[in-house]
């Protein structure tokens, strides 16, 4: 089954997430307290692990110990789904809305978990309010 395995927030764009325990999700505005949260298109960040089987270990060693997507999971290979799948994830539905974001500068200056949310992250919008924890699990609705 797939799950939660981490979750994170920022008080604003452009600065580093960290890790929190549990989340609440706000319809139709995003995380609580996540400087991405808003009336847009792209209010919460998820990303499956699997995006990163393609990294060199010490690659993803460095991924793992700085998740930085809002709701990060293990289970389903969310960038295959198309825009408009419903994501049941914890007491909250998401739903896609755009898989992966254009560069803003050259792809050589980022990390290489940038480089994979740049190609694969999911971004949706809050369809449902609800809470999210660690453990959580995720299915397709």
């Amino acid at each position: 089954m797939a799950k939660v395995i981490s979750l994170s927030s920022s008080p604003g764009r452009g600065t580093p997430k960290y890790a929190v325990k549990e989340g609440n999700f706000i319809k139709d505005f995003g995380m609580e307290g996540d400087g991405h949260a808003g009336n847009w298109h792209r209010q919460v960040c998820v990303f499956d692990v699997s995006s990163m089987d393609s990294m060199l270990a010490e690659e993803r060693k460095a991924c793992e110990e700085t998740y930085s997507e809002n709701i990060t999971t293990e289970g389903i290979e969310l960038h295959t789904l198309p825009v408009g799948t419903r994501l049941e994830i914890g007491d909250t539905i998401l739903e896609i809305t755009q898989i992966g974001k254009a560069f803003v500068k050259d792809p050589t200056l980022h990390t290489p978990r940038e480089v994979i949310m740049h190609k694969e992250g999911v971004f949706c919008i809050v369809l449902k309010t609800g809470k999210v924890i660690i453990g959580d699990g995720v299915r397709i609705v």
